[in-house]
């Protein structure tokens, strides 16, 4: 008798589809039912990719069943391995070289620099005609370099991190902010004093014009190599 009722407790439970040595839980067998149904209504994809498609995802599950995984934990719901089938896996980020950083950082701040002296010589041009200093063409293109390549040391130092190993120093942090601002104001002088035969000041109009011709290359720049961070 009580081995009746044992064998009916178990016939209640959910079985799992038997797929040669392998076997599908009801979930997983669902979750193929659902994909393959979306897959044959989407006119997107080829039959043949369908096909393919529908191979990879059946060896993933079975592959993943073996680890505890479910369907829903690697592919999501249906739909999303439908759109995952038609755009392609998700590229990684592309990583942000230095180079890249400091090329970004030196066109912001030269960009900054003719935005603001463009305007200051249409208000103010006997002021700066008279003592370029930084409003120098020269200066101005070198303070940007230096600026640029400095500040990815400090952007980098202080972005946030949760990893224990890679938690950084604070009073390492604060000497070498110190000595990259340090670096930049001595330059910022020694530039700001050349005379101005070296140091030409331009019309208001080519420091705007530099300024637009920066934004729209600084634009174009950071959605071809996708990079990140900078000051804006």
């Amino acid at each position: 008798m009580s081995e009746d009722k044992t064998t009916e407790r178990n016939a209640g439970k959910q079985q799992p589809t038997r797929k040669g040595k392998q076997t599908y839980t009801k979930r997983n067998e669902d979750f193929m039912f659902r994909l393959t149904k979306e897959l044959n209504e989407n006119d997107k994809l080829a039959d043949d990719k369908k096909e393919e498609a529908l191979k990879e995802t059946k060896a993933r599950l079975l592959e993943g069943q073996l680890k505890g995984e479910t369907a829903k934990q690697i592919y999501g719901t249906p739909t999303d391995r439908v759109k995952e089938i038609i755009e392609g896996p998700k590229k990684a980020p592309v990583e942000t070289k230095y180079w890249m950083k400091a090329l970004d950082n030196g066109m912001v701040f030269f960009m900054i620099f003719a935005l603001m002296f463009g305007i200051m010589m249409i208000f103010q041009p006997k002021s700066i005609t008279s003592e370029p200093g930084p409003a120098g063409i020269t200066a101005m293109l070198a303070i940007s370099i230096i600026g640029g390549a400095c500040a990815p040391f400090l952007t980098d130092r202080l972005q946030p991190t949760s990893s224990k190993k890679e938690r950084r120093s604070i009073w390492r942090t604060i000497g070498m902010a110190t000595g990259m601002i340090l670096v930049w104001m001595v330059a910022y002088m020694a530039f700001s004093s050349l005379p101005q035969s070296l140091n030409p000041v331009l019309p208001f109009e080519a420091y705007l014009a530099i300024a637009v011709i920066m934004f729209v290359v600084r634009m174009w720049f950071k959605r071809r190599y996708h990079v990140t961070g900078g000051f804006m």
